[in-house]
């Protein structure tokens, strides 16, 4: 049952449940109970499954694991003959065994508790549901707050079928990137607390980075001083790794592709092998400093900057869509929310048992995936322009 066609039938007829259910949901007092319950049952049913579409999990139990047999993570690879004795059952699994980790600090310590902890695979998909759920009750915070509706704004996150899939199936750490990103937000106002929780973003995904400017600008010196001492702490258990620390993270933007939108216009129009990846981190920086110019409040910058990262990446795999879903279920951006569904659509274009990334897409995929999204924006953008820029009344006869 676990084909391509399926897959595409299934997550079709989930994706149209998830955009019923938030026409309809209202922001009454009741509701609550139905909301959680059933965001807890969709991830209950999956936890038991293996991964097939991803299985990345396989790669956070290793780096674990070696760490628990005295090897750094850093700068060595599965494949790595000192590391022939530590082969576990599950080692076929792994992706890409032959490359270093790409996983930041934070990553790489939430690892090691999980193998101090038993190295199963279960319990990491279980500590990535917990800050999954988490991370939807701070996202209610907010939203409370700041006069949104609180079960919108949590249906969105809890109930995006894209998001169970992938934490409560593949096992994939999404979470760990949007829990802090979410507590960075809902602490606005405590600047130094804020920054604490988005250095520690930083040490899970380099995109985190992109944002610094802008928050830094809106929250002043405290909140720099809080997330440049968070990542500080983090990252001084692997300090012996030295440069890996940047490089190792960075090694999947600079070498990687896969999924590539609006980046290729940047590629045709830049030559070379690394400069293309350059412009396009100088565009993203570029947006971070428009935002720190307009003093942007927290959630619409991190709304701007990560959605310039993805549609500015050479690498999009499908679980990168859902950094943005917190902001886009708080801003109601509807284009990027659909955009965490056509983001499935990989893995219906790849055959079964293939990972994301292990080979080229048809062109349908790209054009399916990010033809209705730069259509949404272009149309919100020119919206926003006209309603900012009114043209003049037509003169009477």
């Amino acid at each position: 049952a676990d084909a391509p066609g399926w897959r595409a039938l299934f997550f079709a007829g989930a994706f149209a449940a998830y955009a019923l259910a938030a026409s309809l949901v209202k922001d009454a007092r009741g509701g609550a109970a139905l909301l959680w319950v059933t965001a807890v049952a969709m991830r209950l049913v999956l936890l038991p499954l293996d991964p097939s579409l991803s299985t990345d999990a396989y790669r956070y139990l290793w780096d674990g694991h070696i760490q628990t047999a005295g090897f750094g993570p850093f700068g060595r690879s599965p494949l790595d003959p000192d590391l022939a004795g530590l082969r576990t059952p599950w080692f076929h699994q792994i992706p890409d065994p032959g490359s270093v980790t790409p996983f930041p600090p934070l990553a790489q310590i939430s690892f090691l508790i999980l193998s101090l902890a038993g190295g199963a695979l279960l319990q990491a998909k279980l500590l990535w549901v917990g800050l999954d759920l988490a991370t939807g009750w701070v996202l209610g915070r907010v939203a409370h707050h700041t006069g949104r509706s609180r079960r919108l704004t949590q249906l969105l996150w809890l109930w995006s079928p894209l998001l169970v899939l992938e934490v409560a199936w593949s096992g994939h750490l999404v979470p760990l990137v949007s829990f802090p990103l979410a507590l960075a937000v809902l602490l606005a106002r405590v600047p130094t607390a804020s920054g604490v929780a988005m250095g520690l973003s930083c040490m899970v995904t380099p995109a985190s980075l992109a944002a610094l400017p802008a928050l830094a600008r809106r929250s002043g010196y405290r909140f720099l001083v809080g997330c440049l001492a968070a990542m500080a702490v983090v990252a001084a258990p692997y300090a012996l790794a030295g440069r890996e620390l940047l490089t190792a993270p960075a090694r999947v933007f600079l070498e990687g592709r896969f999924l590539e939108g609006p980046y290729l216009l940047v590629e045709s129009a830049v030559p070379g092998d690394a400069a293309p990846r350059l412009v396009a981190l100088a565009l993203v920086l570029g947006v971070s400093v428009w935002a720190a110019w307009r003093r942007m409040r927290v959630e619409a910058a991190l709304l701007w900057i990560l959605g310039a990262a993805l549609l500015l990446t050479p690498v999009l795999r499908p679980w990168y869509a859902l950094w943005i879903l917190p902001f886009a279920a708080l801003r109601l951006a509807w284009p990027w929310i659909l955009f965490t569904g056509l983001a499935f659509l990989p893995y219906v274009a790849l055959p079964v048992g293939s990972l994301p990334g292990s080979g080229p897409l048809p062109v349908w995929v790209h054009l399916a995936v990010w033809l209705p999204l730069l259509t949404l924006l272009v149309r919100e953008l020119w919206r926003a322009w006209a309603a900012r820029f009114p043209s003049p009344a037509s003169p009477g006869p």
